[in-house]
């Protein structure tokens, strides 16, 4: 049980309450956790938004990124809540596994030096090395997108960390098989 109390979306000002409805996931303990500060919880949730929007990177590109992160600081709850999400996004079962297994040589070049770009930032290990790696496939533009998005999930993990949020339902697991991933989802 998450450390502080989880407002209910009725809880919350009357102009904050659309951000705990369920089109805005409000279900998710996290954002309730951060919803008992509404402002943050409103900004936090407009900045996720531009990133997934303007980091440029797919859907999927993000949610690669975003598994890479969750395992490299065994996050459970970031891990739990994107496996569904990266799935829908069109992560294959045997990527999310091989991201699990730190197996990122499996993928396409692009995909491959992208996680571990992700996994060097969540280290906070970035070298010239590595950035000269990824400018061979992305632009400027998207570098500082890719280290934003980085920033903004190591950023949840704190709170998660901090806050002690849990995931919702039992966890997936950091090696989920094919019918557990094909069957996730996150309101079960």
């Amino acid at each position: 049980m998450a450390r502080i109390t989880l407002p209910r979306q009725s809880e919350l000002p009357e102009e904050y309450q659309y951000l705990l409805s369920e089109d805005a996931l409000g279900e998710l303990e996290l954002l309730q956790a951060v919803g008992s500060n509404p402002p943050v919880l409103q900004t936090y949730m407009r900045h996720g938004t531009v990133l997934w929007e303007h980091a440029g990177l797919s859907s999927r590109a993000v949610e690669l990124v975003v598994l890479a992160i969750a395992r490299e600081l065994e996050n459970e709850y970031e891990w739990h809540q994107h496996v569904g999400l990266a799935r829908d996004a069109g992560v294959e079962s045997g990527e999310i596994r091989a991201i699990s297994a730190g197996r990122v040589d499996e993928f396409n070049p692009a995909d491959s030096t992208l996680l571990e770009y992700a996994q060097l930032a969540a280290r906070r290990t970035v070298d010239d090395e590595a950035h000269e790696k990824i400018r061979a496939y992305f632009d400027e533009e998207t570098i500082a997108g890719v280290a934003s998005v980085v920033g903004h999930y190591l950023g949840t993990a704190v709170v998660i960390d901090a806050l002690d949020v849990r995931p919702e339902t039992a966890f997936v697991g950091w090696e989920p098989d094919d019918e557990i991933i094909e069957t996730y989802d996150r309101s079960d």
